[in-house]
């Protein structure tokens, strides 16, 4: 049985737009397709203003493009951090014959842990090249796919090379 559009669902959707709640959002929450909304809203006199929804989009753009950007220095921050790991002073802790703890710094880590910092930070670095080309259009994209080709060549070559034939295993 079909639904009729009540005097109650009137006075909803005259609140819900004197509240400033978008079309979408009304027909959302009221249960009702966009038309039906759209076609009630035009007989009851109430119009959405484009420039006002238009203007909400525009800075909601303009929040989630300084939220990309903080994320993105966030993403070439750790993977910074990850590459100095890569190459500080590593604590080797183990096991003695007698099964006591050991531990025993070493200049650098072994390879594996280089290379896991390394994918780390390949992986930080790729992140952040993905939020730039949100911003970067077209044109951006073509630089960054072959930055990051690049990229990810350099980084299989070092895995390969610090790793020995279990490289495969970490996508190299």
């Amino acid at each position: 049985m079909a639904r009729t559009f009540t005097q109650e669902d009137e006075e909803q959707l005259r609140q819900l737009h004197a509240d400033g709640i978008s079309r979408n959002r009304i027909a959302e929450e009221m249960g009702w397709s966009l038309g039906t909304i759209t076609n009630h809203a035009q007989r009851l006199g109430l119009s959405f203003d484009r420039e006002a929804v238009r203007a909400a989009t525009d800075a909601r753009q303009v929040d989630l493009k300084d939220r990309r950007q903080r994320l993105q220095e966030q993403f070439l921050d750790l993977a910074e951090h990850t590459m100095t790991r890569a190459r500080s002073r590593y604590l080797l802790t183990g096991f003695s014959h007698t099964g006591e703890i050991a531990t025993e710094s070493v200049p650098e880590p072994p390879a594996k842990e280089t290379k896991d910092f390394t994918l780390a930070a390949s992986s930080a670095i790729t992140s952040a090249l993905k939020l730039a080309q949100v911003d970067a259009g077209d044109t951006g994209r073509e630089e960054a796919a072959g930055f990051l080709q690049s990229l990810s060549d350099a980084m299989a070559s070092a895995a390969r090379e610090l790793g020995g034939d279990d490289a495969d295993e970490y996508g190299s």
